[in-house]
């Protein structure tokens, strides 16, 4: 790392201001830190390196890309600009510096660096949008005649009907929006959208969310933190750029843009139950299920908060405490006369809760209403087949229920792996084994679907690779779990280690 660094550095002048070697250190530092997700330590660093060489665009370059990540914009609008001033700036930054400029409400620098924007090939396409709201927001120009620029073209025509939408409502014009969305001017456009601000932010959320459905997650983050900044109190923003983090495994981050969503926001019920899957997703479950209790606890509470409390419960391998919380759950709902289509899920976990705690007969009741209200659901189906057959109960019928779950899901692992293990608990290993063998390649990470595989192929003296696969589920496999398998992989099944 030390040696690549010095070579970058040699490529570009240090004027002097400080000797190669500290600062390739330096850099060294702060790229580990990036690395390791330590974000105040590489912000720090580049901070440093920026200031001790504002020439060189390679250090500049990393510290733009980090500050966007992190969402440290003051140092990422430091970087843009040394990266402008030596023609290396990237697509984004162009958008950057143009709400930078809208935001300190200079139109006429707004303008300028909005058509800079525009002559850029990968976001040349947000130019209208751009000139549209600078118009809104400087009442020099028609905003709906800039914006109909963009109708038509391959990306930016996506946006055209909602941000046309927007433009009619913050020029005030909701009447004649209303009528050209034949009445609804709700879903998903927000009301609190009265300006530049918060209608570019829309816009970018929007994009944001389409660039991270196409599985473009890094670029979808930094449209996300363009929108965040274009309306730092737009809470929509806010709390799609904490998904973003969440899915792309940066909890630390996607807890600090919750935190911008006030307690009185309209989404602070959403921002909330985010907040406690982040929180469990860190390993900090006791804080999570506390402010579970405490969503669960308050007046208006839904069914469903109850049902997080019982699903952080079975995840502390709580079992009779997730009882009591799915038992809130179902009440609650049943006293709201909730909807088949989620009252079903809640029923599910309910008997999930019970069978983990051993009180079989009374999981039975609940699986067996939720398959009462939605029989046609494959995850009712496979769920409250299995779970007979892992009584050894209704054999017959439960093969049937997971039958009908595969030809509603074929491609679904786990029910696939359910339908091999019955064939396998019906002497069929043969037949099984093709079944489990797809079922791990789709899932090859879950550590039940190899188990079950590992005994299907010892039925058959396949001994080699049914250690093989046993040793595939040890690595994944929770704690209760690997003093079974790691018995197997020594010395072979036998009853006592027969897989759930």
């Amino acid at each position: 790392m030390i040696g690549i660094a010095a070579a970058l550095l040699g490529a570009v002048p240090t004027h002097g201001i400080a000797p190669r070697a500290s600062l390739a250190s330096l850099y060294v530092r702060a790229r580990a830190a990036q690395v390791a997700g330590d974000t105040a330590a590489a912000n720090a660093g580049f901070t440093a390196l920026l200031a001790a060489d504002p020439g060189n665009t390679v250090f500049a370059d990393r510290a733009y890309r980090q500050a966007v990540t992190a969402g440290d914009i003051p140092l990422a609008l430091r970087a843009a600009r040394m990266l402008d001033a030596r023609q290396a700036l990237p697509s984004d930054g162009y958008a950057l510096l143009a709400l930078e400029q809208i935001r300190a409400r200079n139109w006429t620098k707004a303008g300028e660096a909005t058509e800079r924007l525009a002559k850029d090939r990968l976001f040349g396409f947000f130019a209208p949008y751009f000139r549209a709201w600078i118009a809104v927001g400087s009442r020099k120009g028609d905003p709906l005649a800039l914006a109909q620029a963009a109708q038509g073209a391959s990306i930016g025509g996506n946006y055209y009907a909602e941000q046309r939408t927007l433009l009619l409502i913050a020029t005030g014009r909701a009447e004649q929006a209303r009528a050209e969305r034949g009445g609804d001017i709700s879903g998903r456009l927000p009301a609190m959208v009265t300006g530049p601000d918060e209608g570019l932010a829309v816009l970018l959320a929007h994009f944001s969310s389409d660039l991270s459905r196409q599985q473009l997650s890094p670029l979808g983050l930094i449209i996300g933190r363009l929108a965040s900044y274009a309306a730092p109190d737009f809470s929509p923003a806010w709390l799609l750029l904490a998904e973003q983090l969440r899915t792309m495994h940066r909890p630390d981050l996607a807890l600090a843009a919750i935190d911008h969503i006030p307690a009185a926001d309209p989404l602070a019920a959403n921002a909330q139950a985010m907040r406690i899957g982040l929180l469990d997703d860190s390993g900090k479950r006791d804080a999570a299920l506390a402010e579970a209790l405490g969503a669960a606890r308050r007046e208006g509470a839904a069914p469903q908060d109850w049902a997080r409390v019982g699903d952080l419960y079975l995840a502390m391998e709580r079992p009779a405490d997730a009882v009591g919380a799915y038992a809130r759950a179902v009440a609650a709902a049943d006293t709201a006369k909730l909807a088949p289509d989620l009252m079903w899920p809640l029923l599910l976990q309910q008997g999930a809760a019970l069978n983990a705690a051993g009180d079989w007969p009374a999981a039975k009741v609940a699986l067996d209403r939720a398959y009462a209200i939605a029989p046609g659901e494959a995850v009712v189906l496979n769920q409250v087949g299995y779970s007979y057959i892992e009584h050894k109960e209704n054999i017959d019928r439960a093969a049937a229920m997971i039958e009908q779950a595969s030809k509603l899901q074929p491609d679904d692992a786990a029910i696939t792996d359910s339908l091999g293990w019955v064939l396998f608990l019906r002497g069929k290993s043969a037949e099984a084994v093709p079944l489990l063998e797809r079922a791990a390649a789709s899932s090859p990470g879950e550590p039940t679907i190899n188990e079950h595989l590992g005994d299907a192929y010892w039925s058959l003296g396949r001994l080699f690779e049914a250690r093989y696969a046993w040793r595939a589920a040890l690595i994944t496999a929770e704690d209760k779990d690997r003093g079974r398998i790691s018995s197997k992989i020594d010395v072979g099944p036998s009853g006592a280690t027969a897989a759930p």
